[in-house]
């Protein structure tokens, strides 16, 4: 089922466990529960293999499409260029739990794991809630079998398997673009859970 959702076969073979573990813990157990979770997983990872929120951008133009908010013009842009860490601490400031740019908590707690976590009060509240030092080491949540308990957490702490039930999918697209990613991808997902749900339903047969 993950290779149908996009992910490469030895990948595949490398997450099938801790994946399915983090999905029992978290009662992401029916069809519709974990082709929605797997296929946002996929999605938001790159096939699961970006597990780190990716701040290196090459043009002024990107990063003002990225972060509009927070990015006020071209020429404040440029300065960020190049840069993933001074980006991170700029884009990620006074945000998410992050003190300001001066902190470092920007690129300290930026985007990790397979549905991110982003920005030190999520960090604190993961680790709190899974017994892990999230807050105090948080690049654990960019290896595989915590990217996975992580995750498979914060799907479950948002409603997303109430949502899933109801095949409310765009919904938690929704959600997770305004929270954790700057980019929506909504046909891809739908292609990405339309596949996982697929191949689901075969091997049910």
């Amino acid at each position: 089922m993950l290779v149908e959702a996009g992910i490469a076969p030895r990948v595949a073979e490398n997450y099938a466990q801790p994946l399915a573990a983090a999905c029992e813990r978290f009662d992401i157990r029916t069809p519709a529960r974990v082709a929605a979770f797997v296929s946002q997983c996929a999605f938001e990872s790159r096939g699961f293999v970006a597990l780190e929120e990716g701040m290196l951008h090459r043009t002024p133009e990107r990063i003002c499409a990225m972060w509009p908010e927070c990015v006020r013009d071209l020429s404040e842009a440029e300065s960020l260029v190049g840069a993933p860490q001074r980006l991170a601490n700029h884009v990620h400031a006074g945000r998410h739990g992050n003190g300001d740019a001066a902190s470092g908590d920007g690129w300290r707690y930026r985007g990790r794991g397979l549905i991110r976590l982003l920005g030190r009060a999520v960090y604190r509240e993961a680790g709190a809630a899974l017994e892990r030092p999230y807050e105090a080491s948080p690049e654990l949540v960019a290896r595989p079998q915590d990217a996975c308990l992580a995750s498979a957490w914060y799907w479950r702490q948002r409603g997303f398997n109430e949502l899933a039930d109801r095949l409310q999918f765009d919904a938690i697209t929704r959600f997770i673009h305004e929270q954790v990613s700057p980019m929506g991808g909504l046909y891809e997902r739908r292609a990405l859970f339309r596949g996982a749900l697929a191949a689901l339903d075969d091997v049910r047969c």
